[in-house]
């Protein structure tokens, strides 16, 4: 009779502690979700505008971009590139500016460490979407099947 109430009594402090350590999980998943959506809101400082250039800086790369609207483009689609050692362009030095950029690599490099940034940024935002599901499928479902 001892050797079943130690068993029962050993299951029972098992499934709380269980229980328990899957809340700490899922608090600590719904924090750092909301931290992450919070850093995903806080990336781009919006800058100074014109009609065709709107400025904008990567809190993240600490780097400057800037979209360009062409005034006689058929569609309203910008260009987009980052702004390496000047803080500003005007429309007649887009042409020479990129080529050089381009030539030198920095263009491309500026570009792959925004795209790590942000693929790294949506993986983490991923997993943590995921744990907080698994967490939650695990402590209200799952409970109610014991």
């Amino acid at each position: 009779m001892m050797k079943l109430f130690h068993a029962t009594v050993l299951l029972v402090v098992q499934h709380k502690d269980g229980v328990y350590l899957n809340n700490k999980m899922l608090l600590f998943s719904v924090v750092t979700l909301c931290i992450l959506i919070l850093l995903g809101f806080l990336r781009w400082d919006n800058l100074e505008s014109s009609a065709d250039f709107h400025y904008k800086y990567d809190r993240w790369a600490g780097q400057k971009w800037v979209d360009f609207y062409p005034p006689l483009a058929a569609s309203s689609n910008s260009m987009e590139f980052p702004l390496i050692y000047r803080d500003e362009i005007n429309q007649n030095d887009i042409d020479k500016y990129l080529g050089k950029q381009a030539l030198s690599g920095e263009l491309v490099n500026k570009w792959i460490e925004r795209t790590k940034l942000t693929d790294g940024y949506i993986g983490l935002l991923l997993l943590n979407i995921l744990v907080v599901i698994y967490s939650s499928i695990k402590i209200f479902i799952l409970r109610d099947k014991k």
